[in-house]
C-alpha cells in the first residue's frame, strides 16, 4: 500500500461503510471509494480538497458540485485484453487490477459505463476468444488483441468501437467487426488501431475505420461535436458541461478582447468562450484533436477560434504570437496532472491577462503552480474555486480556480 492509499484508508475511516453494489470492488483498481454512501463520499472529497487548498488560503471556503447520477456516466471505455486468466488459454478482457501491472480484471459489468456499453464489451471477448487468436502479453510482447476502446453517444445513444491489436489480418477484424454490428445495431462505427510500441497505452500509430461513420456525434451543452476513437473528452459528459459553464460566467468580457485556451484538446472550452470574446486561441500538442476542432467549430457556426498546434511551453516561446494581437485578457488553462511547465507559467505572467482561470485534476499540482501564480509578477490573487465531482466512487475531483490580477 502506498502512502496516498494509506491516507485514504484513514481518511475512510472516519464514515460507516456500506456494501458495495460492484463485486469487482477490492480487486479492481477503479472505484475505491464505492464503499462510502454517495453523501459520504462527497463530504471525505470536500475535507480533502480542504486540506489540500488550504495551503492557498487557510479561509477558503470550496463549493463541490455533486453529479446528478454518480452511476452509468462515463462516456468512454478503455480495456485491456489479457491471456492471464483462471483459465488456461483464457482471454479477458477488463480493467487492471489493484496495484498489479500484470493481472487484468475480467469484467462482465462496469456500474459506471452505460449498460450498452457492457453488453457490447462481453460480446467482443466472446468474439475474439472464438478468433483463436491470442491476447497480448507484456512480458513477452507476442500476441494479438491489447486494447478495446468504446466510446458513447449520450445524445443519439450510438456506440464506437477501436480494437487495438499487434499488426494483423484485417479479414479476423472484418469478419469480428461484422458479427457486432448485427448484434448491435447502435453501434456507428468499428475502428482497427494497430499498436506496435512496448507502452501500455490505449493508443494507435495505425488507425483504419473498418464499419460505419468516421465520427461518433454527441453534445455537450450547446454544441454539435463528433469525436474520434483516440479524442480526449471529459468523461462526464454532464458534469462538464456545468464545469464549462462556470467558466463562462466568470468571464467579464462583452464581445472584445483575446482569450487563450490552452491545453485545448477538440477545443470545447474555446467554444464556450468564442461568444464573448473577438478572438480566441486554442493550443494543443495534439493534431488530431485540432483537425476535430476544425471540424466541429465549423459545424457550430464558430469562425473566431484560431487553432495552435504544438506543446504550451514550445508556442510560447514565440514572442511575436503573445505581444502581438493575441495578447490575452483571460487565459484559461486545462493541464494534464502534471499541471502547468515552469515557462508556460513564465508566459503567463509576462502576457499578464486580467483573468487567469485555471481547470484541474490534480490539486497538489494546483497549489503548487498557484503560489507561483500568487506570488510572481504581476501578482495574481485567487477570486473564487469550484470543485466538480466528475467521477464519482473516485478519489479524483476535478477544481477550477479563479484568478484575477
Amino acid at each position: 500500500m502506498n502512502t496516498a492509499e494509506r491516507i485514504l484508508v484513514q481518511d475512510k475511516a472516519a464514515f460507516r461503510t456500506i456494501e458495495p453494489p460492484c463485486p469487482y470492488v477490492g480487486s479492481c483498481g477503479g472505484c475505491t471509494l464505492q464503499d462510502l454512501e454517495y453523501a459520504d463520499q462527497l463530504t471525505l472529497k470536500h475535507q480533502r480538497l480542504l486540506r489540500t487548498l488550504g495551503a492557498l488560503d487557510p479561509s477558503l471556503t470550496l463549493e463541490l458540485v455533486p453529479a446528478e447520477d454518480p452511476w452509468r456516466y462515463r462516456n468512454k471505455a478503455e480495456l485491456t485484453f489479457s491471456a492471464l486468466g483462471p483459465v488456461a488459454d483464457s482471454l479477458v478482457l477488463g480493467y487492471h487490477a489493484k496495484r498489479s501491472f500484470w493481472r487484468i480484471v475480467d469484467l462482465d459489468d462496469c456500474l459506471l459505463l452505460p449498460e450498452a456499453v457492457s453488453r457490447l464489451i462481453a460480446d467482443v471477448r466472446r468474439l475474439a476468444q472464438h478468433t483463436g487468436q491470442p491476447a497480448y502479453n507484456p512480458r513477452t510482447h507476442q500476441g494479438f488483441f491489447r486494447y478495446l476502446v468504446i466510446r458513447h453517444s449520450r445524445s443519439t445513444e450510438k456506440l464506437m468501437v477501436c480494437l487495438i491489436t499487434t499488426q494483423g489480418e484485417r479479414s479476423l477484424i472484418d469478419s469480428l467487426s461484422e458479427e457486432l454490428v448485427r448484434k448491435h445495431p447502435a453501434i456507428a462505427s468499428v475502428y482497427w488501431g494497430i499498436a506496435t510500441n512496448v507502452a501500455d497505452v490505449a493508443m494507435a500509430e495505425e488507425l483504419s475505420l473498418i464499419r460505419g461513420e468516421a465520427s461518433l456525434e454527441d453534445r455537450v451543452g450547446p454544441f454539435a461535436i463528433r469525436l474520434h476513437p483516440c479524442n480526449f473528452l471529459q468523461p462526464n459528459s454532464a458534469q462538464a458541461e456545468r464545469m464549462y459553464e462556470q467558466v463562462r460566467r466568470w468571464v467579464s468580457a462583452s464581445g472584445q478582447g483575446v482569450a487563450w485556451d490552452v491545453y485545448c484538446g477538440i477545443g470545447l472550452m474555446a467554444f464556450y468562450l468564442s461568444s464573448a470574446f473577438k478572438t480566441v486561441y486554442a493550443v494543443d500538442a495534439e493534431e488530431r484533436n485540432l483537425e476535430l476542432g476544425r471540424v466541429n467549430a465549423q459545424a457550430n457556426g464558430i469562425a473566431n477560434v484560431q487553432f495552435q498546434l504544438g506543446r504550451a511551453e514550445d508556442v510560447f516561446l514565440n514572442k511575436r504570437f503573445w505581444l502581438g494581437e493575441a495578447q490575452p485578457d483571460v487565459v484559461v488553462v486545462d493541464p494534464p496532472r502534471s499541471g502547468l511547465h515552469p515557462s508556460v507559467i513564465a508566459t503567463l505572467l509576462s502576457a499578464r491577462p486580467k483573468q487567469l482561470i485555471c481547470l484541474s485534476c490534480n490539486a497538489q499540482t494546483l497549489v503548487r503552480d498557484a503560489q507561483m501564480l500568487m506570488t510572481g509578477f504581476p501578482r495574481y490573487r485567487l477570486r473564487d474555486i469550484v470543485a466538480f465531482d466528475l467521477f464519482p466512487h473516485t478519489p479524483h475531483v476535478e477544481v477550477v480556480a479563479l484568478f484575477e490580477r
